[in-house]
């Protein structure tokens, strides 16, 4: 590790162990305090020219640097031309994307080529060709011509990081359209950007000013982008599909931490703009009537059932035989509609603040995030709970692994010292969790565990990779995400032992078959024949999952599902416990996918609705009582927050949130939806 990165990679650790965010950034010799302005209160110049530039571009996933990109911009006849090549190693897996964008002298462009891979799963091979008035568009296999639209930029994921110079410069040169459509994708999909500010950063002995940038429709949601006061690409906070990316100027790594802590401000407060677009439709004392009850405890469901909610609080529910509507409390009518307890994502990366809304669509009230950035994460968490911001309640499991190559993220423990630093530096920022990774050796996760114990937490994660399952939970760990997890080592033929083992140890299983089912299909399967979702999702988002799949057929594939649902299947017949989860997916859609994939591996409904409510309330610490449920007329609820959402009569069709007032993490939430 070069010193700046080493440098930027003790920041970042460091970092875990502050509570808020400090309102400056302390910078080596002097207090330079970020100068964060909201969209639109500072404006960048109005005329950008681009000169030629050749640099070195770090690139960090999770704050752990994995590679760079080189690149060059150069004067030719016709314009400017750009020419990137990106290289990394994650996870011991290496990637590599070429990438060539010529423009025009008003920087319009001409052509786009990109080939390579972004990530593990997402796959380039992109062409755009601009004509006088088409646009000729290749994207892995199929091609199409286009009508030239009137504003367009060639964009596929996050590289090259270094054409955001070029795209701002463009929508600069031509009077700061409101949208860009962004090429190849649909029609709907376009790229905004906003000016945000100046951050000035101090790098050695020099401060450095950079305008920043809001970018919306590269990728899945907003990025932060900086260039210097020449217009030359400064820096980028992105996503790698949807965990965090970040990208820094070689000579401007040592300001990486304060650039992030400048993008999580600019998130935070558009989240706080999103959350006062949306009005309450019923607040203080209300009732819904009429509407078929389940509560998630397993029992029958209750018709024609009232539920009465105070301050958000569900004070009462149960047949309108037993509940009576009280004097002066307005009535809503919900007659056909079904009540059920908020869902619970066991297994989600909440990255980035687009997911909050995705969720919430869907009926999830609770995430457990399992692997991500401590400053993004806690700023997330806490302005939702605080009532600032419009999201699920996010309890977070603190990512740690072993120094190895191989590991992910940047926190790591290598020494029982180590590990248990982690667990304090985790538990003082509210992390309920921690979650193992494939690397951490098994001294390590057992000073892990003593320490998490000390505080109150407990560890989920991945089986590391020199050990079994069973050794696992004989260490210390209490669940797995990913269902390959929870037979790790067992040997091949019949599970039985192995099953009772994890039975008998209480082993909490994440299963994520939806996240198998989606980059495993056969590249022969449409998505949208088996997530229609997929089809309502940004464009950005569903082209790195349609660029995966498997060279299998069809018919092979499913024989590999068959299995996979056969071990769902085993685990819950043998009463392991099962909490459903995504690992993503498709936003709003795959939770309820999940669901599906365990009725047709063989629980009931109910049992589908438990393991997503009350079977995830019971095995999970939160440090707020959560885990107990107080009674309400005939049926057993979660104390807590009432979202009414009105649904379509597809219960996978899209749904709105209609009543939304985030309270403190301390409470759940109910969702009225049609059956």
């Amino acid at each position: 590790m070069l010193p700046a990165e080493r440098s930027t990679a003790e920041r970042t650790y460091r970092y875990l162990a502050l509570p808020t965010p400090p309102a400056g950034v302390w910078l080596p010799g002097v207090a330079v305090p970020l100068l964060l302005l909201g969209g639109g209160c500072a404006e960048a110049p109005s005329s950008v020219g681009l000169e030629p530039d050749s640099a070195t571009v770090r690139v960090f996933y999770i704050e752990r640097p994995i590679g760079e990109e080189r690149f060059t911009l150069r004067a030719e006849e016709a314009g400017l031309r750009l020419t990137a090549e990106l290289e990394y190693t994650e996870r011991g897996s290496r990637g590599r994307v070429t990438s060539s964008l010529a423009v025009a002298d008003d920087y319009s462009p001409r052509h786009f080529r990109a080939v390579g891979n972004t990530y593990r799963f997402v796959n380039l091979d992109v062409e755009v060709e601009y004509g006088d008035s088409t646009v000729y568009v290749q994207n892995i296999r199929d091609s199409v011509d286009l009508p030239r639209p009137e504003h367009s930029f060639p964009v596929r994921s996050y590289a090259p990081v270094s054409g955001r110079a070029v795209l701002i410069a463009y929508w600069e040169r031509q009077g700061r359209p409101s949208a860009i459509r962004a090429i190849p994708g649909r029609d709907g999909d376009v790229i905004e950007i906003e000016p945000r500010g100046v951050d000035s950063v101090q790098v050695g002995r020099r401060v450095v000013a950079l305008r920043r940038y809001s970018v919306d429709g590269v990728v899945w949601g907003r990025e932060a982008v900086w260039l210097d006061e020449q217009s030359r690409f400064a820096a980028l906070i992105s996503r790698i599909h949807i965990l965090p990316l970040q990208a820094v100027r070689s000579d401007l790594v040592e300001a990486l931490p304060d650039l992030q802590t400048a993008a999580v401000r600019d998130r935070m407060h558009d989240l706080e703009r999103t959350a006062a677009t949306v009005s309450s439709v019923a607040d203080g004392a209300f009732a819904l009537l009429g509407a078929r009850l389940i509560d998630g405890n397993g029992g029958s469901p209750i018709e024609d059932a009232t539920i009465v909610v105070r301050d958000g609080i569900i004070a009462a529910a149960g047949p309108s035989t037993e509940v009576q509507l009280p004097a002066g409390v307005r009535g809503i009518d919900a007659t056909g509609k079904t009540v059920i307890p908020g869902l619970w994502d066991m297994h989600g990366h909440v990255s980035q603040i687009e997911w909050a809304p995705a969720y919430l669509a869907a009926g999830v009230t609770t995430v457990r995030d399992v692997g991500g950035e401590a400053r993004f994460l806690t700023a997330f968490r806490d302005l939702i709970q605080e009532g600032r911001g419009i999201g699920p309640r996010l309890l977070l499991a603190g990512l740690v692994d072993g120094q190895d190559s191989l590991g992910f993220g940047a926190v790591t423990a290598s020494t029982a010292d180590e590990a248990r630093a982690v667990v304090d530096r985790y538990a003082e920022v509210g992390f309920v969790q921690i979650k193992v990774y494939g690397q951490v050796r098994a001294d390590v996760l057992r000073a892990l565990k003593r320490r998490a114990d000390e505080r109150g937490m407990t560890m989920t994660g991945h089986v590391p990779a020199d050990m079994t399952t069973e050794e696992a939970m004989e260490a210390g760990m209490s669940g797995v995400t990913h269902l390959h997890y929870a037979l790790a080592g067992a040997p091949p033929g019949d599970p039985t032992g192995a099953v009772e083992a994890l039975r008998r140890h209480g082993l909490v299983v994440s299963p994520a078959v939806v996240w198998s089912e989606l980059l495993g299909r056969s590249i022969e399967t449409p998505i949208a024949r088996f997530e229609p979702g997929i089809e309502r999702i940004s464009g950005a988002l569903a082209l790195n999952y349609e660029s995966a799949g498997s060279d299998r057929d069809s018919s092979a594939v499913q024989i590999g599902r068959a299995e996979i649902l056969s071990l769902v299947r085993r685990l819950h017949e043998a009463g392991v416990t099962i909490v459903a989860g995504t690992d993503a997916g498709v936003p709003g859609f795959s939770l309820l996918r999940e669901l599906e994939l365990y009725v047709e591996a063989g629980l009931s409904p109910m049992e589908a609705i438990r393991s997503a409510t009350l079977a995830c309330s019971c095995s999970t610490p939160t440090r707020s009582g959560t885990s107990r449920l107080s009674g309400g007329g005939r049926g057993w609820w979660p104390r807590g927050r009432c979202t009414t959402c009105r649904r379509s009569g597809d219960p996978r069709g899209p749904a709105r949130p209609r009543s939304h007032r985030p309270l403190p993490a301390d409470r759940t939430r109910a969702l009225l939806r049609r059956p």
